[in-house]
């Protein structure tokens, strides 16, 4: 049976596939499940958490944020007269 990485989201709950979820104590000073704990799952495991937005794929949530909108996205064109 081979199993894969699969990260908790904001929806999972204290229970996820069977497996216990640790906690994180918010702002508030309640306790809330962990966003982004790490769950080796089998296709069969992770199934009906996959449905239901619970888990996602590490690797579809490990991968690079896309470049915001900015100085460093945007093409510079120097003029064509010479100096600037």
């Amino acid at each position: 049976m081979d199993k894969k990485a699969y990260l908790t989201t904001d929806r999972a709950g204290y229970f996820v596939a069977g497996q216990r979820i640790p906690s994180r104590v918010d702002k508030d000073g309640n306790r809330t499940p962990k966003v982004g704990h790490r769950l080796m799952l089998s296709d069969a495991e992770a199934k009906y958490e996959l449905q239901n937005g619970v888990i996602e794929p590490e690797d579809e949530a490990g991968g690079s944020a896309p470049l915001a909108p900015g100085k460093a996205s945007k093409l510079v064109e120097k003029p064509a007269g010479g100096n600037a």
